[in-house]
């Protein structure tokens, strides 16, 4: 696509949606209905309320869907894009701050957010007359989760979402109509943003973002409503396997996020119906493959890939992507397997152990084609001052599994150096927001002073 047609389409694709009918309902979220009016309105307020002396970038935080898609509409309005901030994180990030002052952030005012310095409170006022953000424009930047460290600030321009959205909508087959879409992840993730937001927008379609935690209540949005798309990470779908028992309405059941257990995967097949569609990807990359259960990888049309050769890390090339014309690092480590790569883990998993190189990602997909494993997750620690590997393991329900279990297990499989030093089997693993494996809390429980013959019983 050529640079003025991505500007173009850049600032076209969302028009199609917030220029239009204002009596159309492109929200719905807890029980409340949102039209295009409504969200201009409440746009309105919120450009009005945004401080003149305010910078380019301005923080958003909210969980309400509603607040942050007018949020979006007042700010790139006043010529600014937003800053998306998970209303969890406790500790203020860094990144709120340049050059000593912090920049302003936006907050509904009945949340009484303690960071907020300028509360909302919609009025019911005229609309604004909408301004979309195209080409090298900024969109919106997001915060990383931080599950590694500090958050860091992203930032995606427009012409990425449009590039992006011209291929990825017909790979998806959800092209060519109005599209609606059942977003259980908030919009402030980029995951939510992207199907929960954009593609429905795009589309003239509309969006229900769903806020309950309950796993009965997701499957009932999905009976109640049926959408083209359901927006989830594994999280949901392990869940809902635990309580679904008749088949879903056919839709593109979407999961992203992190990998999908295989286990889960074949499970929700099984009991919904309908497989999940894993999409694969960062908020640094954008899209990059798709798959359903363990079949191989599929590219996204016009994506290049290599690994590697110094640390197996798979690095992308798009259109979509920051430096269209550099190859972007991912965090994972790959091989190639035909046209496409199979995922090895985490590009910082792999580890040195006795003078020898390995991923512990191997060690995880070993581990898991145990059926009376459900999930895994291995980390690295130092251990006398060298590097070891610990290895925490979930059984099925009413399996019966201990730690020797799992080491012999590995051992039939592996060579010796690459059997964990550390193996313990839990109830559940710990989880971060979105269901990510909370790795401090998985090292709190292995003991630095344990033996290699303690460490390899513990259980």
């Amino acid at each position: 696509m050529s640079t003025r047609s991505a500007e173009r389409r850049g600032a076209e694709r969302l028009a199609c949606t917030f220029a239009g009918r204002a009596s159309h309902v492109f929200l719905r979220e807890n029980g409340e209905s949102w039209s295009v009016g409504r969200l201009l309105a409440y746009a309105a307020d919120m450009a009005r309320a945004v401080p003149a002396e305010a910078g380019p970038v301005v923080a958003v935080r909210s969980d309400t869907a509603a607040f942050l898609v007018a949020s979006l509409l007042a700010l790139w309005q006043t010529g600014r894009s937003p800053l998306l901030v998970d209303p969890a994180i406790t500790s203020e990030p860094s990144g709120l701050r340049a050059r000593g002052s912090r920049m302003p952030v936006l907050a509904p005012a009945e949340a009484a957010d303690p960071w907020a310095d300028v509360a909302v409170v919609e009025s019911g006022g005229a609309p604004i007359n909408p301004r979309f953000p195209a080409g090298d424009e900024a969109e919106v930047a997001f915060f990383t989760s931080g599950s590694t460290g500090e958050p860091k600030i992203v930032r995606k321009n427009a012409y990425q979402f449009a590039e992006q959205h011209a291929v990825e909508a017909p790979w998806l087959g959800l092209s060519g109509r109005p599209l609606s879409a059942l977003c259980f992840v908030p919009a402030f993730h980029i995951l939510g943003y992207i199907y929960g937001f954009d593609m429905p927008a795009c589309s003239a379609g509309s969006t229900l973002f769903c806020r309950s935690s309950a796993p009965q209540d997701w499957i009932d949005e999905i009976r109640v409503r049926p959408p083209d798309v359901v927006v989830a990470v594994p999280l949901h779908y392990r869940l809902m396997t635990q309580v679904l028992t008749t088949p879903l309405p056919p839709a593109t059941y979407v999961s992203s996020g992190g990998p999908l257990d295989p286990v889960v995967g074949a499970e929700f097949h099984r009991l919904a119906g309908s497989s999940v569609l894993q999409v694969y990807g960062s908020t640094e990359t954008g899209g990059i493959a798709t798959r359903r259960g363990s079949e191989p990888w599929q590219l996204f049309p016009g994506l290049e890939w290599q690994c590697r050769e110094s640390d197996s890390r798979l690095l992308v090339k798009s259109a979509w992507q920051d430096r269209a014309d550099e190859w972007c690092a991912t965090g994972d480590a790959a091989v190639a397997e035909g046209e496409t790569f199979r995922l090895l883990g985490r590009a910082d998993s792999v580890v040195k152990v006795g003078g020898r190189r390995f991923s512990t990602g191997e060690v995880v997909q070993t581990v898991l084609t145990e059926p009376a494993i459900q999930q895994a997750h291995a980390v690295v620690y130092e251990r006398f001052g060298e590097t070891a590997v610990a290895l925490f393991v979930v059984g099925c329900k009413d399996v019966r599994l201990t730690a020797a279990d799992v080491r012999r297990l590995l051992a039939r499989r592996l060579a010796p150096f690459k059997v964990p030093r550390t193996i313990k089997v839990l109830a559940a693993l710990p989880a971060r927001g979105l269901g990510k494996v909370d790795e401090d809390a998985l090292r709190s429980l292995i003991s630095p002073h344990a033996s290699t013959l303690e460490s390899g019983i513990e259980s």
